[in-house]
């Protein structure tokens, strides 16, 4: 398939989402629950189309002030209730400093407190599923508790082969583990995505065996039935793989060092740590565009979005805080 008609497919999957629900509303006035349910989705749906809502104005996101204080934040992930952990790589640098890492709690009034500071070394990717913190942290899993426990989850002799740099994860809705290890960080090349079954049992998920184009996978994303999205840091492509036969499409290019991917709305977002750059991919529409959301940043990382949808979560690591971008 080739790249602009994987891209035409995807979003039209997407934008039948938005099509569905404006359906909906208009058979009854008195559906007024699924209007009231779907009103922050349908923002995002109509903006293009120019129907808006209720109110036909626009309602801007009030701006917050960055949280400081966070050495090298790496990874945001935010939880139902509101709250976001935060992974702290502390000294990071070609050889790294072992035993400086902390995992971070920024609360809804923007107080911030440390939840573990022991045990973890480069933290990075997050993972949280029930009263469990899963972050990456160098060739390992870690599991850390509330309370602050830590302990190993897969250790390198787990994997099928040695990890060179593991960096994000998540999960499927059929709650297996994905976790990417972006290789040869430096270089690019070398990378893969591993695959954790609920015995813990790891295999390789897709590399470069599956697509050349395959060097250095980091962003991890699973929204879209079926399929696994995850970008390249290395070359800035856009991939999904499908799961059922691990069919690999690229579905965009562009976005420098790729990092971050997080969805909502009825866009894609994605970070480029190497520029600094922030990306907003329309994909409600078969024809809907791409727009640099933000550029400037030092370091722009792992990224996720606010509870109500309204802010996205930026770990700019290299100035040591975390960023509140107004969506």
């Amino acid at each position: 398939m080739g790249f602009a008609k994987s891209l035409a497919t995807f979003r039209k999957q997407m934008a039948k989402i938005c099509l569905i629900i404006h359906q909906a509303i208009s058979k009854s006035l008195t559906v007024w629950l699924v209007t009231f349910l779907s009103f922050p989705f349908l923002i995002s749906c109509s903006q293009e189309s120019g129907q808006t809502p209720g109110d036909s104005s626009s309602v801007k996101s009030e701006e917050i002030e960055p949280i400081g204080g966070i050495v090298m934040p790496e990874s945001a992930f935010t939880m139902k209730d509101g709250r976001i952990i935060v992974s702290e790589i502390g000294e990071f640098n070609p050889t790294g400093k072992d035993g400086d890492g902390k995992i971070i709690e920024i609360s809804l009034d923007g107080s911030k407190k440390v939840i573990a500071d022991k045990g973890l070394n480069d933290p990075k990717g997050i993972l949280v599923e029930g009263d469990t913190i899963f972050v990456t942290d160098n060739y390992e899993v870690k599991k850390v508790s509330f309370s602050g426990e830590v302990e190993t989850w897969l250790s390198a002799k787990d994997f099928p082969r040695k990890p060179q740099f593991l960096n994000d994860i998540t999960m499927d809705r059929n709650t297996m583990i994905y976790i990417s290890d972006s290789g040869d960080i430096s270089n690019g090349g070398g990378g893969a995505i591993f695959r954790v079954d609920s015995n813990r049992k790891v295999s390789v998920f897709v590399d470069a065996a599956n697509d050349p184009n395959i060097l250095s996978p980091n962003g991890l994303l699973s929204f879209q039935r079926g399929f696994l999205h995850f970008n390249d840091f290395a070359n800035g492509f856009l991939f999904r793989v499908r799961l059922k036969d691990l069919v690999v499409e690229k579905l965009d290019e562009g976005f420098g060092g790729a990092d971050g991917l997080v969805f909502s709305g009825t866009s894609l977002y994605l970070s480029d740590w190497k520029n600094g750059k922030i990306f907003k991919m329309d994909v409600s529409k078969v024809d809907g565009e791409t727009i640099v959301l933000k550029e400037g940043m030092n370091g722009s990382a792992d990224i996720d979005v606010t509870t109500d949808g309204k802010y996205l979560v930026i770990p700019e690591m290299k100035s040591n805080r975390v960023v509140f971008l107004p969506l």
